[in-house]
């Protein structure tokens, strides 16, 4: 929940590195939110997914963002998810790349 929590107070930071730690547990949250979401869209008839949907959109761009810099990519490479079939398949793959040590040593600098 605190790398959930992080991601959000960060909403704005497209610089710096997130950790595969960091990114990924994030990630889980954001799925269980979204499912919860969408199970309560089906219960009740209601816009909570589109909601969740829209407000998340900046954490969850960012925190890809960050997670590509760790990497060694640039921010850009989110952009890979448009491709038709393989995009986000492209993206998964590109985050889950390791951290390079320099990019660690840099940000800690």
């Amino acid at each position: 929940m605190r790398f959930y929590l992080l991601a959000w107070r960060r909403s704005f930071d497209f610089s710096g590195c997130s950790s595969k730690q960091e990114f990924w547990r994030f990630f889980l949250v954001h799925a269980l939110v979204s499912l919860v979401c969408i199970l309560a869209d089906v219960a009740m008839k209601s816009w909570f997914d589109a909601t969740y949907g829209i407000l998340s959109l900046f954490p969850t761009l960012s925190a890809i963002a960050r997670r590509l810099h760790d990497s060694g990519k640039s921010g850009y490479w989110g952009f890979v998810f448009f491709v038709p079939i393989a995009g986000p398949f492209w993206l998964v793959y590109l985050l889950a790349q390791p951290t390079l040590t320099h990019m660690t040593e840099e940000a800690s600098a």
